[in-house]
C-alpha cells in the first residue's frame, strides 16, 4: 500500500467511502478510462476485508450473508455459478442443532438488524468474496487514498464543486458519489434537503462485533454455507458461517449492538465473551486450542434505509450527487455490495459525463 498514486486536484469521479460497493464501481470506470479517486476517512478503508496475520491473505470479517437476491444472465460474469440454498437458520438447542423458527414473543434488543439475514431462501455465489476483491482491487495503482476525512462540501446552484479533506485539500469533481460516511452527508447537507436530513436523524444504526476463526483444529460437526443463529440465556443472537479460504476452514461469527455503544468496551467485551460461549456450547473446543481468534468492531453496519433508495443513486434538489448502498434495499451481503456499484455503473451508462460512449449494460 505504499506506491499510491498522488492525489490530484481535480478526477471525473470522486467516490467517498473504500468498500466492495465503491472498488467494483471504480472498476468499471477503470475499464471504461474515467478518471476517478476513492477517498475514505478510516486509515484501513471502510471495508470488512482485512489482511488476518494467521492467513497472510485478506479476508471479509463479517459474516458474508448471502441472502435472496434477484439473478440475472448478466450476473454470472461477475461471481460464476449461483448455487440456491433453501431452509431457515440452524441454530442449537438441548444439545442439537434445529431449524431456528423465529424470535415468538422474545424481546431481542438487536433484532431489528438480525432479522434481515435470517431467510429463508438464499443464494451462494461459486466465487468467494475475497476472490472478488482481489479481482478488483490493484493496491499499486488504484488511486485509494484512506485517513481523508471529508469536512466540508461546497454545494451551489444544486450542484457539488469541491469537497475539502482534512479542511485543507481541495478536491474537485464533475461527480461525487458517497458509499459511505451517510451521517455527514447529511448532517452537512440537512439544511438543503431537511425533510431527508429529518428523517434520515431518526434512523437507528447497529454497530457490530465480529469474531474471526481460523480452524487449525476442525469442529466435529459443521456445514459450509450454513448459516448458524447461536443464543443462549442472554438472549443476544450472533450469526455465523463456515467458509474455506485458501484450503484454511474459517468462521465467522457477528453480534450485533446499537451504534451509541461502539465505544463501550464494556458492551463489546461482554459481546465477546457471549460469542465464544455460544460457540463453545455449540462446536466445542480441543482441548489444547489452536485456534487463531481475531476480534473487530465494524461501526454504523446496519439501519433500516429502504426509504432512502433515491432515483437513480441521484440525492434530491442536487445534479451530481449520488449516494449509493445495499442499505438502501434492505438486503445483506456481499453480493448486494457488488450489485450497488454496478447500480452506479449503470446510472453512468445513463447519463455519461465528458461525451463517454454509453452501453447497453454495465459489465465487470
Amino acid at each position: 500500500m505504499q506506491n499510491f498514486p498522488k492525489l490530484q486536484k481535480k478526477y471525473d469521479h470522486v467516490l467517498i467511502g473504500f468498500n466492495l460497493s465503491s472498488a467494483t464501481f471504480a472498476h468499471y470506470l477503470k475499464n471504461k478510462n474515467e478518471s476517478y479517486c476513492i477517498v475514505d476517512s478510516k486509515h484501513f478503508g471502510s471495508s470488512p476485508i482485512k489482511m488476518i496475520p494467521s492467513l497472510e491473505t485478506r479476508v471479509s470479517t463479517r459474516v458474508p450473508f448471502n441472502a435472496s437476491f434477484e439473478v440475472e444472465e448478466t450476473d454470472t460474469p461477475i461471481w460464476g455459478e449461483i448455487k440456491k440454498v433453501d431452509g431457515p437458520p440452524l441454530t442449537f438447542d438441548k444439545g442439537n442443532f434445529k431449524s431456528f423458527l423465529g424470535f415468538g414473543d422474545l424481546k431481542i434488543e438487536s433484532q431489528e438488524a438480525v432479522t434481515p439475514f435470517l431467510s429463508t431462501e438464499s443464494h451462494i455465489p461459486q466465487l468467494q468474496v475475497e476472490n472478488q476483491w482481489e479481482k478488483i482491487i490493484n493496491w499499486e495503482e488504484d488511486p485509494i487514498f484512506l485517513d481523508q476525512q471529508i469536512t466540508d462540501i461546497q454545494l451551489e446552484n444544486n450542484q457539488v464543486d469541491t469537497v475539502t479533506l482534512n479542511a485543507k485539500t481541495q478536491l474537485r469533481g464533475e461527480n461525487f458519489y458517497f458509499f459511505d460516511h451517510f451521517d455527514f452527508l447529511f448532517d452537512k447537507l440537512g439544511n438543503h434537503m431537511k425533510k431527508v436530513a429529518s428523517q434520515f436523524g431518526k434512523c437507528k444504526w447497529y454497530s457490530s462485533v465480529n469474531m474471526v476463526i481460523h480452524h487449525e483444529v476442525e469442529p466435529e460437526q459443521w456445514e459450509a454455507d450454513q448459516l448458524y443463529l447461536l443464543m443462549g440465556s442472554k438472549l443476544q443472537p450472533c450469526l455465523g458461517m463456515f467458509s474455506r479460504i485458501e484450503g484454511h476452514l474459517i468462521s465467522r461469527w457477528e453480534a450485533f449492538f446499537p451504534a451509541e455503544l461502539t465505544a463501550d468496551d464494556e458492551t463489546t467485551g461482554s459481546l465477546v465473551k457471549e460469542i465464544k460461549k455460544q460457540f463453545k456450547r455449540a462446536f466445542g473446543f480441543p482441548e489444547d486450542p489452536k485456534d487463531n481468534e481475531h476480534i473487530l468492531v465494524h461501526h454504523r453496519v446496519y439501519s433500516d434505509m429502504e426509504k432512502f433508495s433515491f432515483e437513480g443513486g441521484l440525492l434530491p434538489q442536487t445534479t451530481n450527487l449520488y449516494a449509493f448502498s445495499p442499505l438502501f434495499e434492505g438486503r445483506p451481503g456481499w453480493v448486494s455490495e457488488v450489485q450497488s456499484g454496478l447500480k452506479a455503473a449503470a446510472e453512468l451508462v445513463e447519463n455519461p459525463v465528458n461525451n463517454s460512449q454509453a452501453e447497453e449494460s454495465p459489465s465487470l
